[in-house]
């Protein structure tokens, strides 16, 4: 399990450097880590850039699944399930390709919890 804080997109990469090399030593394919890797980039970015707060991740391998869990109190004013944008806008994909690799997609009281499939 990687846990961490972090509330400057500069610092999201090397934070999520260490889940990956986590997965990585657990024997995660690489297509599952890059898979986990584009979630997390998304589910943190949607916290720092439209809540303006820090988020709290925490990532943990399961049997068959790759769970991860971000909390924050920006989360409240995101939609898990906004409308499907238009192919040319500039931004507003990223629930959308979040609720596309994962099996499940939940809010919670504070956050989001996530779970990718391992294939």
């Amino acid at each position: 399990m990687v846990n961490f804080k972090v509330d400057d997109l500069s610092e999201m990469n090397e934070r999520l450097r260490a889940f990956a090399e986590f997965l990585r030593g657990e024997s995660v394919t690489e297509d599952d880590v890059f898979a986990s890797r584009i979630v997390s980039c998304e589910l943190i970015s949607n916290v720092i850039i439209h809540g303006g707060g820090a988020a709290d991740f925490r990532g943990e391998l399961l049997a068959d699944a790759i769970k991860i869990e971000v909390k924050a109190a920006g989360f409240e004013g995101v939609d898990i399930c906004p409308p499907l944008p238009d192919v040319l806008a500039e931004n507003g994909r990223g629930m959308y390709i979040v609720r596309s690799i994962c099996t499940l997609v939940e809010k919670t009281d504070t956050g989001i919890r996530v779970v990718i499939k391992r294939g």
